[in-house]
């Protein structure tokens, strides 16, 4: 007896439409997730800073004498770099965030400014529990002051810190 080729049962057959599926969806998605990939870089070329010894303690001391810097805490202002001025200018009264005195922080900044006339840059210091009301407010205070209806720019380039 002759069998008939093509009637023969094989069994079920490979069915590879869901891993087709699966690859023709997957490739875009990794072209895509390389392309942000390469969005992400950070090039981190640039001079090679030698090792230097720590500075002493005087030396620091001294240093922060000359840098522009607002501090802020939970008791005011402690300004930075100010030449025969009181460093502390505290708030008026409780510190809430309409209690700093802003106005005994401007004439400060202004008298640094006098001070360090070519520095454009100003260190702002808040600690953790000052209100980001207070930080805006004297980002904006140490960039430029309204003198006789003309503005005056101060310090334009105000950097966040971490307060030590």
């Amino acid at each position: 007896m002759a069998r008939r080729r093509g009637l023969e049962d094989d069994g079920p057959g490979l069915d590879l439409i869901p891993v087709l599926s699966l690859v023709v969806h997957l490739i875009p998605m990794l072209l895509l997730s390389v392309r942000f990939l390469a969005l992400a870089q950070i090039s981190a070329r640039g001079a090679v800073v030698p090792a230097l010894e720590a500075p002493s303690e005087g030396a620091l001391a001294e240093q922060s004498k000359k840098v522009v810097s607002v501090q802020i805490d939970g008791e005011g202002f402690l300004v930075g770099g100010a030449v025969g001025l009181d460093p502390r200018i505290p708030c008026k009264g409780a510190c809430t965030p309409d209690s700093y005195d802003l106005d005994a922080l401007s004439a400060a900044l202004r008298s640094l400014k006098e001070a360090h006339p070519e520095e454009t840059r100003i260190v702002i210091a808040p600690s953790e529990t000052v209100p980001f009301e207070v930080v805006a407010d004297v980002m904006a205070a140490s960039r430029s002051e309204l003198v006789g209806g003309a503005e005056r720019v101060l310090f334009p380039e105000p950097l966040l810190a971490v307060q030590p």
